[in-house]
């Protein structure tokens, strides 16, 4: 089985060589916290000021947080202390969910069964076959949380006691927030408020990551740069390290954990679907010398079955706003996106010759 981080990491006290990012890859730990990242009451009763919030959050970082979502700070509770919970079972119980492969990449996958692994970066670049592969300072536990089956929830684990019925909970807040989020965005683009509605955000998927405490996190990396392939990502993180980087200057700043706040990442089908009007949110995440952390990640994408067409929506497109991408099935794009994201925008130009 793999041997995940969580397994040895307390009893070393050096960073073993494997986990070692490339010096060009390293990240500043030692950011400023974005007080400027906008948090957004999700609760507030003008819909249009929200909306106008999100769309000028989305613009400038691909990132905010958001309060008063739906999802009590009971079930946060609950929902960390369960996942807490899983992650210090024996390895017995653990090895069921484990493969034979050590290394993984992550890839939404609407009938992937339970995987814990531990993750690698999942965008090499072209011409880099030599460069040595980035091993992230993490272990991961991944399944679908919607469209959800009897037999898909039976294959979550049973161990802890509360895992499903707590989970099932979360997932389900976690969505109604995401729908929610997407049809004020919709308000804000000018678009029917359903726009993205059925196929465009079939798939909610969940990662729960825990990244143990590290002996020198200057060297390593809970993730490196990257942005999500997804429509958007709705983060719960209990400790600091999430740094999303500022779009006009390209400043790395801190994502401040706020109790019961939920911060949202836009993903790149977000901005292939508004024309490029909004950004995807990029970040990493730094790994902590004192305490181990934990994140769970719910990301929406459109459903991988069929032929979903990802384009920017016709509705924003005009005679001086002609399209920046051209119509691809989502089968598609995620095959670009998951080869090498530094042709991504280059692939989905239309008027590539």
């Amino acid at each position: 089985m793999a041997s995940l981080v969580s397994s040895w990491a307390s009893q070393v006290n050096t960073v073993p060589e494997r986990y070692v990012v490339p010096t060009e890859k390293r990240l500043n730990v030692n950011v400023p916290i974005g007080k400027e990242i906008p948090v957004i009451d999700l609760s507030h009763p003008n819909s249009a000021h929200v909306a106008e919030q999100i769309i000028k959050a989305s613009q400038d970082y691909g990132v905010f947080q958001v309060i008063n979502h739906g999802v009590s700070q009971e079930l946060i509770g609950d929902v960390l202390k369960v996942c807490d919970e899983f992650f210090k079972l024996p390895i017995e119980d653990l090895e069921k969910y484990t493969e034979e492969e050590e290394l993984s990449e992550f890839e939404p996958n609407l009938d992937q069964k339970p995987k814990l692994y531990i993750e690698k970066e999942y965008k090499p670049k072209k011409n880099c076959k030599n460069d040595k592969e980035v091993i992230f300072w993490k272990d991961t536990f991944a399944h679908c949380t919607h469209p959800t089956k009897e037999d898909r929830i039976n294959s979550w684990p049973e161990k802890p006691a509360q895992y499903r019925e707590v989970i099932g909970k979360y997932a389900e807040g976690v969505r109604k927030a995401n729908l929610r989020i997407l049809e004020l965005t919709c308000e804000g683009l000018g678009l029917e408020k359903d726009y993205f509605a059925n196929e465009l955000s079939h798939i909610q998927y969940m990662a729960i990551n825990l990244y143990p405490k590290c002996p020198d996190p200057t060297v390593t990396a809970g993730a490196v740069e990257h942005n999500d392939g997804g429509v958007i990502n709705l983060l719960l993180q209990e400790l600091g390290g999430l740094h999303v980087r500022r779009q006009k200057d390209g400043q790395w700043l801190a994502v401040e954990p706020i109790p019961g706040a939920l911060v949202c990442i836009n993903g790149m089908v977000l901005k292939v679907i508004s024309n490029g009007k909004l950004e995807s949110g990029i970040h990493r995440v730094a790994t902590n010398s004192v305490r181990d952390r934990i994140s769970l990640g719910c990301l929406t994408s459109p459903t991988c079955c069929g032929e979903c067409i990802i384009e920017p929506a016709k509705p924003l497109l005009s005679e001086t706003n002609p399209p920046k991408y051209k119509p691809f099935s989502y089968t598609e794009y995620l095959k670009i996106f998951f080869t090498d994201s530094s042709e991504f925008e280059v692939a989905l130009n239309p008027y590539k010759i």
